[in-house]
Formats: structure tokens, C-alpha cells, sequence
């Protein structure tokens, strides 16, 4: 009951929420949220604004959805605040597999660091942390961005990165300082992109 399937909208790149039943969330009268759709509409298509470890949707009526203190989903609010704020998990993405525009991400032959431009793939493991997501490569290692902004496989301890959904079959995914991870022209993953471009979206 509490696992939804996401689907983002080719065109609008909206969010549907679809329920085990197969019916959608949808927006109803005064701001209510509902799971009784059983067609796609304006109304059962979210905007998601993407808060770093949290994210906010925004109904078709410009509305936020927050909850209420009887557990009741309503897209009433105007602002975002501590009620408008939600918890994304993934759960049935054990596995990362990232192409990027230029090739697969893979770990670098010679090195501690990525490569984003390969024609194969190494499997990564993602790891659910308060709504953020520990990488781990198949040596046991975790990812992190170091100081000169690129992306290492070699770190001991676990490092935050979040994902975003912007299109439909593609996520960016962030660093802990807040930027985007993308394959920079030599190939390199880098933890540097300021915004969600072509660079900075990944096939998975």
C-alpha cells in the first residue's frame, strides 16, 4: 500500500503516481489527493521540485501537497515547509547502471577515479540513507567527490548523493556539495555541473 510505481511524462515531464491496484493519485475537490484515477489526466500529473535529500510535489491546481496530522494527503499550501516535504526511496534499484552521452560510467583501469565515456559497464550498489543514496563499485569501495572535483570509487567511508528525475529515463545525481555529477569532455566524471544538462543526465 505504500509502494508506488513513478512514471515521468515524455512531454510535460510531469510525475504520475501509480498504485499496486493500478489506479493513479489524483487531484480531486478541495485539494484532496486520491488514488482513484484509472486515467491518465492533468490531474494525476505532479511536479516534483527537488529539495536535496527531500523533495516537494506541486499538484495541477499550483497547489504543494503536505500532509495533515490525520495522515490525509491534501495539495492545499502555497509555500514549502516541514509538512510539504517528502522522503523518496527507491526500492527496486539495488543496482547502478549509468550511461551518460558519451558512454557508461566504469571504473578507471589505472586510476581511483571514473570514467563516463566507456563502451562497457561496471554494476554499482546503491544504499538508501534518509533520502539520499550511498554508491558502492564491486570493490566494496563507496564514491565521493574530492577536493578537485572529481568523482573517486576508492573512499572507506559512504558519501551522500541524491538523485533527480527531471525527464523520463534519465536521472542526475548530486554530490554532497550540491552539484551535479557529469562526464566532462576527456571522459572524466567530474562533481562539478551547476545544472541538470545533457552533460549531467544519465540513462539507468
Amino acid at each position: 500500500m505504500e509502494t508506488f510505481q513513478m512514471e515521468i511524462d515524455r512531454e510535460t515531464k510531469k510525475c504520475i503516481f501509480r498504485t499496486s491496484q493500478g489506479n493513479y493519485w489524483a487531484l480531486v475537490a478541495h485539494g484532496g489527493i486520491q488514488t482513484t484515477a484509472t486515467d491518465i489526466s492533468a490531474d494525476t500529473m505532479f511536479t516534483l521540485e527537488w529539495l536535496g535529500n527531500r523533495m516537494a510535489l506541486r499538484a495541477n491546481n499550483g497547489k504543494y501537497v503536505c500532509t495533515k496530522k490525520n495522515g490525509q494527503l491534501l495539495a492545499v499550501s502555497d509555500s514549502i515547509g516541514e509538512d510539504e516535504q517528502f522522503n523518496l526511496k527507491l526500492i527496486n534499484r539495488p543496482m547502478l547502471i549509468l550511461k551518460g552521452e558519451n558512454g557508461y560510467i566504469c571504473h578507471h583501469k589505472t586510476s581511483n577515479t571514473l570514467d563516463a565515456s566507456r563502451s562497457v559497464y561496471d554494476i554499482f550498489t546503491l544504499s538508501f540513507n534518509d533520502g539520499a543514496y550511498h554508491i558502492k563499485g564491486v570493490s566494496g569501495r563507496f564514491w565521493y567527490v574530492n577536493g578537485a572535483g572529481l568523482v573517486c570509487s576508492d573512499g572507506e567511508t559512504p558519501e551522500d548523493f541524491t538523485l533527480e528525475f527531471p525527464e523520463r529515463g534519465r536521472v542526475a545525481v548530486r554530490g554532497k556539495n550540491g552539484k551535479y555529477l557529469r562526464g566532462d569532455q576527456g571522459g572524466t566524471l567530474k562533481g562539478d555541473g551547476l545544472s541538470a544538462n545533457s552533460s549531467a543526465l544519465w540513462e539507468y
